[in-house]
């Protein structure tokens, strides 16, 4: 999965852009307070960082080496969110 294919099945699972940041080109203009992933040059490869970013402090950063994992990892996480928001009848 890409970043773009992401975003397309985001928006399939009415997300709303203003939750995820998605290195500038989709999603949010900015990362704070939301779900992110960024590219970065690594050591030896490009790393792609998944965080959670609240009030300037990065929280729950992983790193992936493949865009494919980084992008389902973000995936699930919104997946698994709204199985509970269902399953509680939570509005957000």
């Amino acid at each position: 999965m890409t970043i773009e294919q992401l975003h397309n099945k985001l928006i399939e699972l009415n997300i709303s852009e203003d939750r995820y940041y998605l290195h500038g080109l989709y999603g949010s203009t900015d990362d704070n307070d939301k779900i992110s992933l960024v590219i970065k040059k690594g050591k030896y490869t490009i790393e792609y960082e998944v965080y959670h970013k609240e009030r300037g402090e990065k929280d729950s950063v992983n790193i992936f080496f493949d865009e494919s994992e980084a992008c389902e990892w973000i995936l699930k996480k919104f997946i698994d969110e709204q199985s509970i928001i269902k399953k509680f009848n939570l509005n957000t």
